[in-house]
């Protein structure tokens, strides 16, 4: 793909977060234009087609039928998690890049085949870390790039929600293995790497549901993350608070040597609520000009993904470079269940 032509994709995973990609795709077809969908369950594949003007010759119920009937650059993996690694790879023994919806895979091992299959195809891998492509995230990864206030020391992040409206049992996401730290806090550790520019030396961590909570696994955590360079991370995080909630990227301060800077954003999928606001320690205290764009959330995800295609480089959070996040994700999993601090270990990416 040379030109700036849109990006030809096969969807493959159309449930819920699925059918949502598959409308937010349709709102930009100059970035993209999906040629086939795929799903094993057939159900899925219908309420893609009540939701969408989506023509049934389209839909398949495998990845490869919807090769052998359409030529495409990429595969967007948006099935559920047990299903990233296998459709990813088979995606990749066709030639064809991937962009997969995080978490990249359910383990650091499915990750480090699928990073290594892609390098050897010589296709992209990319995974959809799509809080990455607010204004006020990229902002606040300049000012900490630049030093604006000096080197950082700590940092406190918090994420609130409140997602125990149904009762026990009704909604599928209380099902979901890790509801916090896998499914959710992944983009909080993320954010955190893009932000701070290191990566994660350790994580200790606390896990638990409250009383009321209707999830199976723990819906609330806290964590301490050591960064290379100094920098300590605080976390903490629920979808069991009774709190005022937080947008979805979380509340943060970020502590400097010469000031703080606190910022948030991702409101409901706009950009709406991002703000930065930098207090220097004489006092002085700015709001940031966040600029305009178009190409935020997934659609940033998207326009990276494209573009690095075009441009024959490795997009923002490739494949390789997503270990850390998995890691780190992985890691505070493991140390909540162990009690004990979890070493990251180097050389991964």
């Amino acid at each position: 793909m040379t030109t700036k032509r849109p990006l030809r994709f096969i969807q493959v995973g159309l449930g819920g977060w699925g059918r949502s990609w598959a409308e937010e795709l349709a709102k930009r077809p100059d970035l993209s234009v999906t040629l086939a969908y795929v799903d094993v369950v057939p159900a899925m594949l219908t309420q893609l087609g009540e939701q969408l003007p989506v023509d049934p010759s389209l839909c398949h119920a495998s990845l490869a039928d919807a090769l052998a009937a359409v030529d495409v650059d990429a595969v967007l993996v948006t099935t559920a998690l047990p299903g990233h690694a296998s459709v990813a790879l088979e995606a990749i023994a066709a030639g064809k890049h991937v962009l997969v919806e995080k978490p990249i895979a359910a383990t650091l091992a499915d990750a480090q085949a699928m990073v290594d299959a892609a390098a050897a195809a010589g296709v992209l891998l990319m995974v959809s870390q799509n809080y990455r492509f607010y204004p006020a995230a990229q902002a606040v990864a300049k000012l900490v790039r630049d030093r604006a206030l000096g080197e950082v020391g700590s940092v406190s992040v918090a994420f609130r929600k409140y997602g125990t409206g149904a009762p026990a049992g009704t909604n599928p996401h209380y099902l979901l293995s890790q509801p916090l730290l896998l499914d959710m806090s992944i983009h909080h550790f993320d954010l955190m790497r893009f932000v701070l520019g290191t990566d994660p030396l350790s994580v200790s961590c606390r896990a638990w549901n409250p009383s009321w909570s209707p999830f199976v696994d723990p819906a609330s955590a806290v964590a301490v993350v050591e960064f290379e360079g100094g920098a300590v991370v605080t976390y903490q995080g629920s979808w069991a608070s009774t709190g005022s909630p937080t947008l979805w990227a979380g509340d943060w301060v970020i502590e400097c040597a010469q000031g703080t800077i606190s910022w948030t954003g991702r409101d409901d999928a706009t950009t709406a609520g991002d703000s930065v606001v930098v207090r220097a320690l004489n006092g002085g205290s700015s709001t940031i000009a966040l600029p305009r764009t178009e190409n935020f959330d997934r659609l940033g995800s998207v326009a990276e993904f494209a573009a690095a295609i075009r441009e024959g480089r490795e997009p923002m959070n490739n494949g390789a470079a997503n270990l850390p996040s998995l890691e780190l994700t992985l890691g505070a999993i493991e140390s909540s269940l162990s009690g004990l601090p979890y070493i990251i270990a180097k050389g991964s990416e």
